[in-house]
Parts: structure tokens; sequence; C-alpha cells
């Protein structure tokens, strides 16, 4: 049996041969106006037909509840008519669903440091973050004129995002040898983001190591999240 991405390999293929046949044939000779047209004629035919097929597979996958199929047939039809309101609207309504399909709630305690939100997170497909709460930290310690250095970025006041802000940071599902530590990125109070790395995700406030919080913040997720 055919899978859907053998059908539109095999569809683009037919479409692509028929052209070039046809223009091949064409090229053979001076081209009449009459000939022109025809070929015109065909190849609009073909597109027709092949557009008509991704229109009849992505609604099928969407009945079957195979929703990641029916985008990659919309998204096929967007390559052939990038102008389709009506594809890209029913593109943007299945980006909407995901946010209202898949949603939890993390508490983040966060006189604990790092706090595994118990989800698994895909490179490239949008989140939603959505914090609220308040909390109180304080610092006791004696600095020099550089102020606090950040040696490790996992464990340390990272320099780079707001003191005291709701941080995230992956941890890659697959590491590989000698690869780098991973990064904490802004979150906030609300936010859509596409993660740069598949793996779970972690989340704490952005405060010194030798901070005493406490406090504890409620944090919704929502879209392409899934139990790890």
């Amino acid at each position: 049996m055919l899978r859907y991405t053998d059908v539109c390999a095999l569809a683009g293929i037919a479409f692509t041969f028929l052209v070039t046949t046809e223009m091949v044939a064409a090229q053979s000779k001076p081209p009449s106006p009459a000939e022109i047209r025809s070929l015109n004629v065909k190849a609009e035919k073909v597109e027709q037909e092949f557009l008509k097929s991704l229109v009849e597979l992505a609604s099928g996958y969407e009945k079957a509840g195979d929703i990641e199929r029916s985008k990659a047939m919309l998204n096929s039809i967007l390559k052939l008519k990038p102008d389709s309101d009506q594809v890209k609207k029913k593109l943007k309504m299945y980006e909407e669903e995901v946010f209202d399909r898949k949603s939890t709630i993390v508490e983040v305690d966060v006189s604990r440091g790092w706090i595994n939100a118990g989800v698994l997170v895909q490179k490239d497909q949008p989140i939603r973050v959505q914090s609220d709460g308040s909390y109180r930290f304080m610092v006791n310690v004696e600095l020099g004129p550089k102020g606090y250095e950040q040696r490790d970025a996992t464990k340390d006041l990272v320099a780079n995002l707001p003191t005291g802000a709701l941080i995230g940071m992956i941890a890659p599902a697959t590491r590989k040898k000698n690869a780098p530590n991973p990064q904490p990125f802004m979150m906030g109070d609300a936010k859509e983001l596409k993660p740069n790395d598949t793996g779970i995700l972690f989340l704490k406030v952005n405060v010194p190591p030798q901070a005493k919080c406490t406090g504890k913040l409620k944090v919704k997720l929502s879209g392409n999240i899934s139990q790890p």
C-alpha cells in the first residue's frame, strides 16, 4: 500500500514527466500557437487533477483523524497554489486546534531550581506558555565590580535574560558526545515559541544560585506537547 508521501511523489513525477515530454516533442520543430495552446490545456488539466487528488487526500486524512498527514497534503497544495486563502485558513485552523486539544498546568516551586515540566516538545513545533503568580527572592552576597559572573548558564544567573523572569531549557532527547550544554531561553508570562530542539522541557526562575526564593508560579503549556 502506498504511503501518502509516495502518492505525492508519484503525482509530482507524473506531472513533471508529462510536461517535459510534451515540451521535448514540441522543441523538435518550431511550435505553432495552436500546439502551445494545446500544451497549456494539458498542463492545466494535469495540475487540476493533481490538486483534486491532494484535496481528496487531505479530506480523507482529516476524517480518519490523521491531522498531520492532512496538513502535509494542504502544504503540497500551497506549493502549487501559494495564494490559496482557503488552504491557508484551514492550516491556520489546524494550528489553533492543537493549542485547544493539548494543554497541561505545571506548578513551579521557585525554591527548587530547575523543574521538570513533564512534557516532551518537538523541534520547530510551536508551543504556548501562559504563566501567573508571584514570588519573593532575597540575596545577601558580597560582590565585586563585575557583579554576578556566569560560568554555567544551566546553574548561574543567565546574564542576557531578565533577572527573576521565568525561563526554560530543553534537555535533548538524544545528546551527542561532547555536545554543548543546552541554553536557557526566555519564557516570561505569555509567549509562543518554536523549540530549537526535541526534548524534555525544564522551567525555573532566573535568579543567582545564592538567592533564597519562596512562592510558586502556575504555568500553562499548550500546543505540540506530549508525555515523555
